[in-house]
């Protein structure tokens, strides 16, 4: 597979990921749907999942691609990377910990209290990983 077409699935993995999460936060908040909640979140984490299989994949076979932009381009580029990088390592390990909490423990207090820090962790991950996929393969410097 190409070092195109795998970024490309990555970054779909990614959006999917914040796609359900969306999905499963609306099945929890206006409906009180458990089932469709857990499902929805499951689907997040293994989006999620899918996503770092395809990028760690892509990363071994063709390295890391540089930002060919400059000046005000490569601060927004370097502005959005930063952040994203840092609170992607830390939102493995909290979706690991949210997904014990209500499946292993059944301690859907704690579990709440800690999706609300991660839910838009997760959210910004999704989309500054979009974001960065558009400004390193998109953009036209």
């Amino acid at each position: 597979m190409s070092q195109e077409a795998l970024t490309l699935v990555s970054t779909t993995c990614i959006v999917l990921s914040g796609a359900c999460l969306l999905l499963g936060w609306y099945r929890i908040r206006s409906r009180r749907d458990r089932s469709g909640h857990r499902n929805a979140m499951l689907a997040a984490t293994a989006c999620a999942a899918a996503f770092l299989v395809a990028y760690v994949t892509r990363w071994s076979l063709y390295g890391s691609k540089p930002f060919t932009g400059t000046g005000v381009w490569r601060a927004v580029y370097l502005a959005t990377l930063a952040p994203h990088v840092v609170l992607a390592m830390v939102l493995g390990p909290l979706a690991i910990w949210l997904i014990y909490l209500a499946l292993g423990k059944q301690d859907f207090a704690r579990h709440r209290r800690l999706a609300r820090l991660t839910l838009p962790i997760w959210l910004f991950v999704a989309a500054s990983g979009w974001a960065i996929y558009f400004m390193l393969y998109r953009m036209r410097f």
